[in-house]
């Protein structure tokens, strides 16, 4: 279950490629600065660093919006933020899987995501972009948007899974102590600036895409995506911008552009890559440095201002960290300004292929940015086809554990069949399963000729992972639906009841909100937990409540309540399982109860006691009188 996480505020700036991290610990103080008072960062990072304080900068991108007095943005949406930490430690192997393996005893995933814009509104803006470069304002426009999505278990689960997917160089995961937003996971593939005490800055700006399908052609990809002169011009108005920034600082001439057109596998996508470096003179600020470079060109377009203010016109909405930037600034207190070395160091990312997260009810609601460079010669579906190969290592991240139906198997049918198949399809698109109407409706075809056409039984209908064995047996049958999952029947008997049976009611039945809850899957230890006890109680089911002591549901059955005359059930607003019984009770409850209505709501504990009368309801055994048991 879902709970409250309890690890402390840090921060880990993570080379997965490398399995070299750092970890910021021991949280001491927060900064936040507005752009107007960005001079002010210089002075108050000396009296950070002179206190023994490691600073992270998290820099969104409304931030240079406001640094060029354009932003129309909520001021707090627009500060510089250092969070201040008192201890560094620099984790071996060993110890960055040791923490990310903490809660690796529950599964973490992602949930029901969601694109913010669809392809015929991304064309709209696409050529409302042409439009500018053709009147000359603009050459090139970094167009971006939004995923949505709910993602379940712990964020550093999860983290730990996408580092699977997304071996990055410049990777973060962090938990800050922010109201709003407060967990940040980074999957970075670009450098924004690279600040080595010898007065050397590095950027490595990128733009160029390919996909990586994993087939025989990604190496041709590769060099397609090398040789493509639309990319390349793409990649060199980038370079021209960021050494121009970087020149309007730099020691006059140190300018240079050692890489041109690199590409490198990060994830699911090629990437094309450039270096520019440039010398600093030695009493150069860390605030004149961000205010020449920052935000990076590489996000925003060419030329930077008039790009930036096209890009506030289009997308409408801020950005937030996406495309701003993370890293950590140390202090060189050894500096000799006569080598000319700098008074500071450190590195920054480009807040790409990133996201935060919020806790919601019982999960995590989660946002991450998408875009693509859009020049004169870009086709709106391409650029649309790539937000989605750049989201893919999220997109593309599978569940680890199985969903399934119960049904009643009698006299060769399936009882309530049609809602089975809706909710397991609908289970299946949130989760990330690949089930789709064709392949059940062949799977259930060849089950069903396996199947016994006398008596009544249970048949349980699973879709598993590839890592649970698949093993075809005695009244179990399998279905191969692709090279990661399967579907599984499975037929038992069915034992028959007695005629009273009881529910028990305790207090002690107090569950978390869990997103999982409304899904049938086998992440059911609470509910096992739960039915266990009531089992040792010879009762047929326990109801389980929230910390508020509303009703939930039952370990095995949803819950209806009858008082003064008018039924009631939990709503399904609640962490519950919106069971197949349960539905076909709302739509026809004169059938059932013998009522016009059954109003959903939440029902407290008190109300439970009060009750004239309960029934228990699920798909196996339709709608069964209880008697209370209290404990």
């Amino acid at each position: 279950m879902l709970n409250k996480p309890s690890v402390d505020h840090f921060v880990l700036l993570d080379d997965m490629e490398s399995e070299s991290a750092l970890l910021l610990s021991d949280f001491a103080t927060h900064c936040s600065f507005d752009a107007d008072q960005l001079a002010d960062v210089d002075q108050s990072l000396q009296v950070l660093w002179d206190q023994g304080l490691y600073t992270f900068f998290y820099i969104p991108y409304e931030f240079g919006v406001a640094l060029l007095n354009q932003a129309s943005a909520p001021a707090s949406a627009q500060q510089l933020h250092i969070f201040c930490f008192r201890k560094k430690e620099q984790l071996s192997r060993s110890a960055r899987q040791q923490l990310l393996a903490q809660y690796a005893d529950t599964s973490a995933g992602i949930a029901e995501p969601r694109l913010a814009i669809d392809a015929e509104t991304f064309a709209q803006k696409i050529a409302a972009i042409h439009a500018s470069i053709e009147r000359g304002e603009v050459y090139q426009i970094n167009f971006t948007s939004r995923l949505d999505f709910k993602s379940y278990g712990h964020p550093i689960t999860l983290y730990r899974r996408l580092c699977e997917q997304q071996r990055v160089p410049y990777g973060a995961l962090a938990h800050l102590p922010l109201a709003e937003q407060p967990w940040l996971l980074s999957f970075s593939p670009e450098l924004f600036l690279d600040i080595q005490a010898s007065g050397v800055v590095r950027a490595k700006p990128m733009k160029g895409t390919a996909p990586i399908l994993n087939d025989a052609h990604d190496e041709a990809r590769a060099l397609a995506l090398k040789n493509d002169l639309k990319n390349r011009a793409e990649n060199l108005m980038i370079v021209d911008l960021l050494r121009n920034d970087l020149g309007r600082i730099a020691k006059l001439g140190s300018v240079k552009v050692p890489a041109l057109f690199e590409v490198d596998r990060f994830g699911a996508v090629w990437q094309m890559t450039s270096t520019v470096e440039a010398q600093m003179p030695a009493d150069i600020s860390f605030s004149h440095l961000l205010k020449a470079a920052f935000p990076c060109g590489s996000i925003t377009g060419a030329p930077k201002h008039m790009s930036m203010q096209l890009i506030e016109a289009l997308e409408q909405r801020p950005r937030g960290i996406y495309t701003g930037s993370i890293g950590l600034l140390e202090a060189n207190p050894e500096a000799s300004k006569a080598a000319g070395e700098l008074s500071f160091y450190g590195q920054l990312n480009v807040m790409i292929r990133s996201f935060h997260l919020q806790e919601a009810d019982g999960y995590y609601q989660g946002a991450m940015g998408v875009g693509s460079g859009i020049v004169i010669d870009s086709q709106a579906a391409t650029e649309y086809d790539e937000l989605y190969w750049k989201m893919r290592f999220l997109l593309g991240l599978r569940p680890e554990f199985s969903i399934f139906e119960t049904m009643r198997w009698e006299a060769g049918a399936c009882q309530l069949l049609a809602r089975h198949k809706k909710r397991l399809l609908s289970s299946a698109k949130a989760l990330n399963y690949p089930l789709d109407a064709q392949s059940l409706e062949q799977a259930l075809s060849y089950f069903y000729k396996q199947l016994p056409k006398q008596g009544s039984y249970r048949l349980k209908l699973s879709i598993c992972p590839v890592q649970q064995p698949a093993v075809e047996q005695q009244n179990t049958w399998i279905y191969a639906l692709d090279n990661d999952f399967y579907l599984e029947a499975s037929l038992f008997s069915l034992e028959a009841l007695e005629s009273q049976q009881y529910v028990l009611v305790t207090k002690q039945s107090i569950v978390s909100g869990n997103y999982l809850s409304r899904h049938k899957s086998d992440q059911r230890s609470v509910y096992d937990a739960v039915l266990k006890q009531a089992l040792a109680h010879q009762a047929f089911d326990a109801l389980m409540f929230d910390k508020q002591l509303n009703l939930l549901e039952g370990a095995r059955s949803n819950v209806f309540l009858k008082i003064n005359d008018q039924w009631h059930t939990p709503t399904a607003k609640l962490s519950i399982l919106n069971g197949v019984m349960r539905q076909e009770i709302l739509a026809q409850p004169m059938h059932y109860l013998g009522v016009d209505h059954v109003v959903e709501g939440r029902l407290h504990y008190e109300e439970v006691m009060q009750a004239d009368e309960i029934v228990l309801t699920n798909a196996l055994r339709g709608v069964l009188p209880v008697n209370r048991l209290i404990i």
